[in-house]
């Protein structure tokens, strides 16, 4: 994870959007929240450990979790995955036919891995979305998927970046807590603080921050 999801610093609390929105919902629930920044292949290592109670930046596409172990929130918001590019707009994949396509080392696709396993794409990996882009801007390939708000974040710091704006959605993935079943937190209380998140506009001021 990358800004503007997560700021690393060694020194302080995590910072970012995901950490905001953490934070609301742990006040809207009324408790104390200890946020643990934990690469993809501990997560389910700390929660079979009991160690860790949710996760709010997973999905069902993305996670590796067994549903006999935790529950599934109603969705935060909207992942949009889109291809863009720093020449022309992209309006199909068919303008990418045997094109390197920059991605992020790790990342599944499910959208393009068809494509992939065809070779009718070929996959150029970065370490990170904000590697992804910069490789994108110094025309190493033409095109790259990418996270909106992650584009959007990056677009806003690089006022002089070739990269296209707008590009070509090609996944919407909802994203959800998952929390274990275990937990002393009901999960019936964790979508209402969710529900009450959106509908009172604090995950739009959150957003706001970082577009």
């Amino acid at each position: 994870m990358s800004a503007p999801w997560y700021f690393a610093d060694s020194a302080a609390s995590p910072k970012g959007i995901t950490a905001d929105y953490m934070r609301a919902l742990a006040a809207e629930l009324g408790r104390q929240i200890d946020i643990l920044v934990l690469p993809k292949f501990r997560i389910r290592e700390y929660s079979q450990k009991n160690r860790i109670d949710l996760n709010c930046y997973t999905s069902r596409e993305w996670a590796q979790v067994s549903e006999a172990d935790v529950f599934w929130s109603e969705p935060l918001f909207i992942s949009k995955n889109l291809i863009v590019s720093n020449t022309a707009a992209v309006k199909s994949l068919d303008q990418l036919k045997k094109q390197r396509v920059g991605t992020v080392l790790k990342y599944r696709y499910p959208a393009l891995q068809e494509s992939f396993n065809a070779g009718t794409l070929i996959r150029d990996d970065s370490p990170n979305e904000d590697a992804n882009l910069q490789k994108l801007d110094a025309s190493r390939f033409s095109y790259a998927v990418v996270e909106e708000i992650h584009l959007a974040y990056y677009l806003k710091r690089h006022k002089s970046s070739k990269i296209q704006r707008h590009g070509l959605v090609i996944e919407e993935i909802p994203v959800r807590c998952w929390l274990r079943r275990d937990s002393p937190l009901k999960i019936s209380d964790l979508n209402r603080a969710i529900a009450e998140v959106k509908s009172n506009g604090t995950l739009d001021r959150i957003f706001g921050k970082y577009k």
